[in-house]
This record gives structure tokens, sequence and C-alpha cells, in this order.
């Protein structure tokens, strides 16, 4: 590969950056911010089936944590003034979703091949259309540049909690075809990064 951005000056613009990105092009009806399913999955008791194909929303049954599957379309731009940056996309469970995602580091660099993963102490917050928050940490990113402004990456994110309904939330995200580009520069002079993948995995709450 031709030579790439310095280490020094792309490490300090990925460390600032965040990476949990989804694109809003590809919003579509699959994707719900009520999961419901019918009451006889649930296997209640006989007495408390009023309708065999009565729909609930089982977000509605406290105590009742259930795994499911996600899926997260997502694009995310840094902030030019300062670190980190913000996102918007579409999510199961949560609807239309915008976010802030927090301080990560670059924590090794072999070639054009780069590591990030979120600090200690950080997280990113995706806000769901209700306003309930998901909130997730990256524990490994791997960024591979393909030329001076454009790179590839896998990403595995985990869920770490969250409010409301996704209170004690857990889970994974895993991306395998995330795309990251430097579009300029920010107020200090780093690289102005943009992000945007598709993700499968599972949340459980």
């Amino acid at each position: 590969m031709k030579q790439i951005i310095g280490k020094s000056v792309l490490g300090a613009a990925l460390i600032t950056a965040f990476f949990v990105t989804f694109s809003c092009s590809q919003f579509s009806d699959a994707y719900d911010s009520d999961e419901l399913v019918d009451k006889e999955a649930l296997m209640l008791p006989p007495e408390e089936l009023e309708l065999s194909d009565e729909l609930i929303d089982i977000t509605a049954r406290k105590g009742n944590d259930v795994t499911r599957s996600v899926r997260i379309t997502l694009e995310g731009i840094d902030n030019a003034d300062g670190p980190g940056g913000t996102f918007t996309g579409i999510m199961t469970h949560l609807g239309k979703i915008t976010g802030v995602s927090g301080l990560g580091e670059i924590y090794d660099v072999q070639g054009n091949v780069f590591k990030f993963r979120t600090l200690p102490g950080e997280k990113d917050i995706i806000y769901a259309a209700n306003r309930d928050e998901v909130w997730a940490a990256t524990d490994d990113m791997i960024i591979t540049f393909n030329s001076e402004t454009t790179a590839v990456y896998t990403q595995l994110i985990t869920f770490i909690g969250g409010t409301g309904r996704f209170e004690g939330a857990s889970g994974f995200l895993e991306i395998e075809n995330g795309t990251l580009e430097i579009v300029g520069l920010k107020t200090n002079g780093d690289p102005l990064i943009r992000t945007s993948h598709v993700g499968n995995g599972e949340i459980t709450y």
C-alpha cells in the first residue's frame, strides 16, 4: 500500500472518533420501536389467554428479560470542534436512533492496520425514538486502510446497560462491513472522520 497518513495524526483522530456507526439511507419498516410477540409464544397459562392471536408488547412485562436478535444501520461523523462524535440510524427495538460516542484509544498499529477500543469508564449512548437509552462500548475494532483517506473495519460492540426499558441491557453487535473515510480536517488540524456500518447481534432486556 502507498504511504498512508502518519500514525501520530491518524491515531489522534481515531482516539477522538466514535465508532458505533449506521447509515440513515437504509431505514426500513423491518425495524420497529416496539417488539410484539404472540401470547402463545410466551407460554402463558390458558386462563391468561384471551385470544390466541393477540399481540402484546413484551417490553411491558417487567422482570421478564428476553434475548432478542438485533440489527443496526448507522452513519456517524466526528465532532469538528472537539473529541467524540454523533451518529444517526435505525435499530431493532429502538426505532430511529441518534447518539453520541465516548472516547477511545488506538492500542495497536501494524502497518496500515489500527486497533481501537473504548476507554474504561467511557461509553457510547444510543437514544431510542422514545429517548430510552442503550449504552455500548467497543471491545475491539480492526481498521484496515486501503488508501490515504479510506478504510474498512470489523468491530465487536458490547451492550453495557441503559435506561427505561433497557435498564441493565446486555448483549453484543458484530460489524463486518464498516467503512471509514477522512472527509476533511477538524479545527485543530486533525482528520475529520466519517464512518458507516450495518451490524447484527443479540440484546437482552
